[in-house]
């Protein structure tokens, strides 16, 4: 069941940007290929968030730094932008027209990267294709702002226990309810997927998202959390994504077939 979830999404992310994407037209990306002969094997595909556009990962250095630290790296950058996001169909965009041909051309390694509103995105599509990708790299990714939902997965234990809880989801579920959906998948990543990825994480301690965040902290391994001074920023964004590329030893990586 897709998160067809356009009316919490759009109260999550009010402003310009809204207009529906043409399904004639492919998702608009650049390509920023390695210059050695090792490249073709792992590739980074980067997600914006609400206000930012695939140039923003040129202009803030996160393709460089990405190549500098991970050898024989290809990078794709991709204007996923909020439109996707209201017609139900990144995840499904993102497979098609992205993972699909990149392991159809040799890539054994694939991570989604995404910065807030692209992190959202890294999960809808682990959510509906598990096991795909090889792994998540998220800074400071919108995971809801609902707190009275928070309330109860604090009080149930936390997410895993929260989810665990939980009816299973119904094609009848109402839209208005994207984010309790969101967290029974989150709190069930480790549980029901036999092959989940690894999710590195990197925010701000005075984030406007940390609520969110704080919670998913509890579902993924202390060493592969960054917590670091400062707000919803390129500048502490940038900073995580240096450490976590500095913490994965690439040369012993799990490649997935």
């Amino acid at each position: 069941m897709l998160l067809q979830t356009a009316a919490s999404i759009s109260r999550s992310f009010p402003g310009r940007g809204r207009a529906s994407p043409d399904p004639a037209k492919p998702l608009a990306v650049e390509w920023h290929l390695a210059k050695t002969a090792a490249r073709g094997h792992r590739l980074f595909v980067f997600l914006p968030g609400r206000r930012d556009r695939a140039s923003d990962f040129v202009r803030h250095q996160f393709v460089g730094l990405a190549q500098s630290h991970v050898p024989g790296l290809d990078c794709l950058t991709v204007d996923a932008t909020l439109g996707y996001y209201l017609d139900g169909s990144v995840a499904e965009r993102l497979q098609r027209e992205i993972i699909e041909p990149a392991r159809t051309n040799g890539y054994r390694e694939i991570w989604l990267i995404g910065v807030s509103m692209g992190g959202l995105g890294a999960f809808f599509h682990e959510r509906e294709y598990p096991g795909t990708v090889s792994g998540l790299i998220l800074l400071a990714p919108f995971v809801g702002d609902d707190l009275t939902l928070f309330a109860e997965i604090d009080a149930a234990g936390g997410a895993a226990s929260w989810a665990g809880s939980q009816p299973p989801a119904t094609a009848q579920r109402k839209k208005a309810e994207f984010q309790r959906e969101l967290w029974r998948f989150l709190g069930r990543l480790e549980t029901e997927n036999s092959r989940p990825p690894q999710i590195w994480m990197a925010y701000g301690e005075t984030d406007r998202l940390r609520p969110g965040i704080e919670r998913l902290t509890s579902l993924l391994p202390e060493e592969q959390v960054i917590r670091l001074k400062g707000g919803h920023t390129w500048a502490v964004w940038k900073k995580g994504f240096t450490a976590i590329l500095a913490g994965i030893d690439w040369n012993n990586m799990y490649e997935r077939e």
